[in-house]
């Protein structure tokens, strides 16, 4: 989670995630409080139809840091200032979804989210890690979540292309 955390940090920080979804530039990951060389990440795209394969990739992979951060706008609020910024983590061997606390439409947002995932019957779970807060669901069917969440929360089409950096696992599968 620390690297996702951060990877999520930058794309809120840089502010421009929506005009990154057609630029496709690269990321560059540093784990917090480690010393190390820091990794170039790509982004690519992905559509909420693709997400439970997408899951499945990343839960067969073995790296200890694996995750899938989306980002996506919205027509009533097309600022590159306010795109979404989730992800699809595994953590202590779980895959979960986290609403990561950065990026200023999340923080904005956050109530609304917990309203959401209580309607569908998940509680989430406050949780911080690198002086990053996130609220955490762990659920069976994690994809079919994060897709609700941006099919019916923000009312984006199911065909509609989201942002994509991951690390930890391949991705397309073949």
């Amino acid at each position: 989670m620390s690297t996702a955390v951060i990877i999520a940090g930058l794309i809120a920080a840089i502010g421009v995630a929506g005009v990154l979804v057609t630029l496709k530039p690269d990321y560059i990951a540093l784990d917090r409080g480690k010393v190390g060389m820091p990794r170039l990440l790509k982004q690519t795209e992905v559509r909420t139809d693709d997400l439970p394969a997408l899951v499945r990739a990343m839960s067969r992979g073995t790296a200890s840091v694996r995750y899938a951060a989306l980002m996506f706008g919205t027509p009533d609020r097309p600022s590159d200032e306010d795109v979404l910024n989730i992800q699809v983590s595994v953590e202590n061997g779980k895959a979960g979804f986290d609403w990561v606390l950065l990026a200023p439409r999340n923080i904005e947002d956050q109530e609304k989210f917990r309203i959401f995932a209580r309607a569908h019957g998940a509680e989430p779970v406050a949780r911080s890690k690198n002086e990053v807060s996130y609220l955490r669901v762990e659920r069976a069917d994690v994809a079919k979540f994060t897709a609700s969440v941006v099919t019916e929360m923000y009312d984006r089409p199911p065909n509609e292309p989201l942002g994509l950096v991951y690390e930890g696992f391949d991705w397309p599968q073949s």
